[in-house]
């Protein structure tokens, strides 16, 4: 049984507004490391180093707005354990603090671990999401312009061959995925561009994506995204079968409160904010499936009159 906590994850955070000097301030101010390195690689990466000797890299991101005269950028974290999450939170609030901006071009994207996962697991994942895309879509208001272009829905090809086939080997899994075998996909394959991407697991990241959450600075809303996409993975680990059978709802946030706790295990306080976040855009009642009941108490009977026989 592999947890929540157990895994690891990383973080990429997408920024405008501020030159990558003062973002990587912001971060080495955040985590109490140092400026390690500048203009590194093609992508003019900053370099932080943590006290821990993890480094945190603060690349150029083309596809972000210019804001304030500055480049987009994007903060990568390095690999991180649960424990990491408050650190994490420093950092997304030092961000905002140093005049960062979260824009409609910027998005922030979770990398899960992959290393534990089977083709199997992998395949119960992509199941569970497809099965539950609809609402992921809403309860994040993922945009429909990054919907259109950078976090599409996923391929029913693709789940319909996961389902049919039920790869038991990467090799196979990988067919499924990109229509042939293809050992060493392009950083840029057309097909990262779902919200659940499965293209860094056969790249030297061996991880998956997931590219769900519009771009912001609310370290309370990264952070239950990063507890909703290790409770996926939980999730796809510690199950033996998975549906993809999407299911019509009226209520929308019972639904989706009922999966997040009692299907992926988020209940209790330690989630109290991640299902806040994730239920409070969505429509109904998160605690009555039809409705809260009518408590209007129950009128008494007019008595009957009585008549005598004369």
């Amino acid at each position: 049984m592999i947890a929540i906590q157990d895994q690891r994850f990383g973080v990429e955070i997408e920024v405008a507004g501020q030159s990558r000097e003062r973002i990587a301030q912001a971060v080495s101010e955040a985590t109490g490391g140092y400026i390690a390195a500048t203009h590194q690689t093609t992508y003019d990466t900053t370099i932080v180093t943590d006290p821990s000797g993890r480094q945190w890299k603060i690349m150029n991101d083309s596809s972000i707005a210019v804001v304030n005269g500055h480049k987009g950028s994007e903060v990568v974290t390095p690999i991180l354990i649960y424990s990491d999450l408050p650190l994490l939170q420093e950092v997304v609030r030092s961000l905002r603090h140093c005049g960062c901006q979260a824009v409609d071009s910027t998005s922030v994207h979770c990398h899960i671990d992959a290393s534990p996962h089977t083709p199997q697991s992998l395949s119960r994942l992509a199941k569970m999401f497809y099965k539950n895309e609809d609402l992921i879509f809403q309860a994040l208001q993922v945009r429909p312009e990054r919907r259109e272009r950078y976090c599409r829905p996923m391929d029913e090809d693709f789940i319909d061959k996961v389902a049919k086939l039920r790869p038991q080997s990467f090799e196979k899994l990988n067919e499924c995925w990109f229509g042939q075998y293809t050992e060493h996909p392009p950083r840029y394959h057309p097909s990262r561009y779902k919200a659940l991407n499965l293209v860094p697991k056969w790249r030297s990241l061996n991880t998956f994506e997931v590219r769900i959450q519009n771009g912001t600075l609310h370290s309370g809303r990264i952070k239950s995204l990063v507890q909703f996409c290790l409770a996926l993975s939980a999730k796809a680990l510690n199950s033996y079968s998975a549906s993809h059978k999407k299911i019509p709802t009226d209520n929308p946030k019972f639904n989706f409160r009922v999966w997040l706790v009692s299907s992926l295990g988020m209940k209790g306080d330690e989630f109290k904010t991640a299902r806040y976040h994730l239920t409070r855009y969505l429509p109904g009642n998160s605690a009555w499936r039809y409705g809260k009941p009518d408590h209007t108490p129950p009128q008494p009977e007019l008595p009957t009159a009585c008549h005598q026989n004369s």
